[in-house]
């Protein structure tokens, strides 16, 4: 996540974990104010730490997992830890928002407390989890909502003795959120498919610049090709052919604000083996060709 600035596509490692840290050990939270004006997409990641993020402006769409969620205005998102998730604004209506991102581990208690025992630990365990979307009008909103922005708040002005106070506004959170009936059972089939997902999106994510086939990923998946492609859908949206081109189009996004090569270099280093290709796909996906979003963004 970019804070104080544009989105981007976060570095992740070959799991598609995201590699950057979020806070500190000692307080292991962090907040961001971010936008899609630049990078319309945040794309497919996951994170150990659970994420809100509220919607200050714009439209847009959010995966989770196999769900797909409209964004508008005032919506809180809820990402919770290990849940693979991507971000789209609209062209026209860009998203603007701010975002928490903690580990659990910072409200973590002694074995044996009420709090860790019926809350903290089933959260930390992935038995338990937050429903993705609370949206104005939905029970309990205003009290969530105004607890998002005192955490954030709190963290961005750190006043003295302010990390007492966020820990405090964090268990006013999930108090909230527990009366509100949006802490529930996690789904126990759905984390199984999950690791098999993970696994697939590791190998793109490590073999994009090759000539990747839907055999060779269904192989790798255990399930029958016809389940897999299904499967493959709900998780990220698309096909897999899909998704490996726009996987490959912000990667040569990267390549194009931050490198001299060539337009035709830059589509083979992404795995384009035809470079009027990439630029029809390029184009499509941004209405811009390569060469005038690398001059518009210089």
């Amino acid at each position: 996540m970019a804070e104080n600035g544009t989105l981007h596509a976060p570095k992740v490692d070959e799991t598609l974990k995201e590699l950057g840290r979020h806070g500190s050990f000692e307080l292991p939270v962090e907040t961001y104010t971010d936008n899609c004006v630049i990078f319309h997409s945040l794309y497919n990641h996951w994170h150990k730490e659970m994420e809100i993020i509220c919607i200050e402006k714009g439209c847009g769409l959010a995966k989770l997992n196999r769900e797909t969620i409209r964004l508008k205005q005032g919506d809180i998102l809820m990402v919770n830890s290990g849940v693979i998730h991507g971000i789209r604004s609209d062209l026209r209506n860009y998203l603007y928002y701010k975002s928490i991102v903690f580990d659990l581990n910072f409200l973590s208690s002694p074995a044996g407390d009420l709090c860790q025992e019926r809350l903290i630990s089933l959260l930390a365990e992935n038995q338990a989890e937050f429903t993705h979307l609370i949206s104005p009008g939905d029970r309990g909103y205003e009290h969530i909502f105004r607890l998002f922005y005192q955490i954030h708040d709190c963290h961005r002005e750190k006043k003295p003795f302010y990390y007492v106070q966020l820990k405090s506004l964090f268990y006013e959170f999930f108090y909230q959120m527990l009366i509100g009936n949006y802490i529930v059972p996690a789904d126990t089939e759905q984390n199984r498919n999950l690791a098999s997902i993970k696994m697939v999106l590791d190998y793109i994510n490590e073999h994009y610049q090759e000539q990747l086939t839907v055999k060779e990923l269904t192989e790798m998946s255990n399930y029958s090709e016809y389940y897999f492609m299904k499967l493959f859908k709900q998780y990220t949206g698309k096909t897999v052919a899909s998704y490996l081109n726009d996987f490959r189009l912000e990667k040569a996004k990267v390549l194009l604000l931050h490198s001299d090569r060539s337009i035709t270099e830059i589509a083979l280093d992404v795995g384009f083996n035809n470079t009027s290709y990439f630029i029809k796909k390029f184009q499509q996906a941004n209405l811009v060709s390569p060469h005038k979003y690398r001059k518009n963004m210089s």
